[in-house]
């Protein structure tokens, strides 16, 4: 039996405004990582699945063509890969004793560009936004509404390029509340 195909919760929906390109992107295979990534044998093992270095400094993500790993708390990342999902987890939880979980069916995730990004992004969140406070690298556990995402910045050249990972459950409510919000900032 073939498997079925998933779709996303906006099956792919963008829009651009004038200063803002927002779109879905498709689906993404999610890890959640549990260990402690001071251990030796964690960041061994963290190197060796991912090819990924984990940077320890808080709410910082790093990645390479292959993944990305977020740093959600001391002993959490969220680990995004074109890797097999299943191998991963077993063979984590082979050399570390801990836990993995694919949650790549838990959240959506949105693209958001231009040089309206900030202004919109700031609109929903309390979380300061700022390019002094929220430099490229940087990722953050914080609220857009009433939803909670994961929110990272992917640099700042040509234009801001932002990622806002939110539930599926609130995907399009979320959407929705970034293109009203575009056309007033």
């Amino acid at each position: 039996m073939d498997n079925p195909v998933i779709a996303t919760p906006l099956n792919g929906a963008g829009f651009e405004i004038d200063g803002l390109s927002v779109v879905e992107q498709g689906i993404t295979c999610k890890i959640n990582l549990r260990g402690d990534f001071e251990s030796p044998s964690v960041i061994s093992a963290l190197t060796e699945l991912t090819g990924l270095q984990q940077d320890s400094a808080t709410n910082t993500w790093t990645g390479n063509g292959a993944g990305t790993l977020f740093w959600l708390g001391p002993d959490e990342r969220l680990l995004y890969t074109d890797g097999n999902p299943q191998g991963i987890i077993e063979r984590w939880c082979e050399s570390t004793g801990t836990s993995a979980v694919d949650v790549s069916d838990y959240s959506t995730v949105l693209r958001l560009s231009g040089t309206k990004v900030r202004d919109v992004i700031a609109s929903g969140t309390p979380f300061d936004v700022h390019a002094d406070n929220f430099a490229p690298g940087q990722c953050a556990q914080t609220r857009f509404g009433n939803a909670t995402i994961l929110l990272s910045n992917h640099g700042e050249t040509p234009v801001p390029e932002f990622q806002l990972q939110v539930r599926w459950s609130f995907a399009e409510y979320v959407f929705n509340y970034i293109k009203r919000v575009s056309s007033y900032v």
